[in-house]
């Protein structure tokens, strides 16, 4: 019996180290296959990675070739102005997933009608997508009403040269009359000052049922604005333009029941409204006033209103040659 046990207790440890033997070399066989695997997977990466289709074809690029370079989102700034700053930048011979686009979209954005730009990079093949968003003009500015506009301004106070001149037609900008030159210097924009003209044109236009055709603010102390069917001598855009705006809805309708043609409303005083009336003396004619407001005024508001006809009278002659 012992030697029986003895006997298969051997065949039993000689089969144990067989399978322990196959285990180890399926084990070896495992690890090698796998760094071949990785190797495989590097050597595969690195011939992806080196492939034409990562880089962006620099002679193409210069050329402005649709396949590597695509520009979206410009109605005001031409094409090729865009493509003048790519080619301005230097752009280096990597993988378009490499690729730092930061210095070609600050070059770009120098351009003046450009508020932002945006560049997307893909892949087979490699090219650029020139996305940009451009400011929103709200006029143009011309001189007088006989010459073509010489610049634009946007809504953010940005002028635009003359080279990106004439618009789109489906841009919609009030002409606006003005020399550029205030007292000596260059006039001076900004976002406030034009966001207070359009909320000045908008109240016009709401009240009036009319849209605005210019505005003359080359004498920023007597400012004119034309309407559909007639011309208002506004004065002044100060804190009481908005009020004195919104006199025009009551007036209109007056005013077309006047038979002499109109030279032009005169809105320049808060508490006092004029028809100017074409003909050899020039007469003026006071707007009418409701009921309400004839109670609420006081009996020295009348000799006040007397003084800034007399004024009225006065500033009409200096400003004759301006409306002409």
């Amino acid at each position: 019996m012992g030697l029986l046990y003895q006997k298969r207790r051997l065949k039993v440890n000689k089969i144990k180290r067989q399978i322990s033997s196959y285990r180890t070399m399926l084990l070896r066989f495992r690890v090698l296959l796998s760094l071949l695997m990785v190797v495989a997977i590097c050597y595969f990466g690195l011939w992806i990675l080196k492939l034409p289709q990562w880089y962006i074809d620099s002679e193409k690029l210069m050329k402005a070739d649709s396949s590597v370079l695509k520009i979206k989102g410009n109605v005001i700034t031409p094409d090729y102005k865009i493509i003048n700053m790519v080619r301005q930048t230097q752009i280096p011979y990597t993988q378009i997933f490499r690729l730092d686009t930061k210095e070609l979209e600050q070059n770009i954005a120098q351009l003046q009608p450009i508020k932002k730009v945006y560049i997307r990079r893909y892949w087979y093949p490699a090219r650029l997508v020139v996305a940009v968003d451009e400011r929103t003009p709200a006029f143009l500015l011309a001189p007088n009403l006989e010459s073509e506009p010489n610049s634009a301004l946007t809504t953010d106070g940005v002028l635009i040269d003359h080279d990106y001149l004439p618009l789109n037609p489906s841009i919609k900008a009030k002409k606006l009359l003005t020399y550029g030159v205030r007292n000596g210097h260059d006039e001076v924009w900004d976002k406030k000052r034009v966001e207070e003209i359009l909320k000045l044109i908008k109240v016009i236009e709401t009240c009036s049922n009319q849209q605005v055709q210019y505005i003359d603010l080359r004498n920023e102390k007597d400012v004119y604005i034309m309407l559909e069917e007639y011309l208002i001598r506004f004065g002044e855009i100060n804190d009481t333009a908005l009020n004195r705006a919104k006199w025009i809805g009551s007036i209109l309708p007056e005013a077309k029941k006047i038979e002499q043609k109109i030279k032009y409303i005169d809105l320049r005083w808060e508490d006092s409204r004029y028809f100017r009336l074409e003909g050899a003396k020039e007469i003026k004619k006071e707007v009418p006033k409701n009921i309400e407001e004839k109670t609420q005024e006081k009996d020295n508001k009348k000799q006040e209103k007397q003084v800034q006809e007399n004024q009225e009278i006065k500033s009409e002659e200096q400003n004759e040659e301006i409306l002409n």
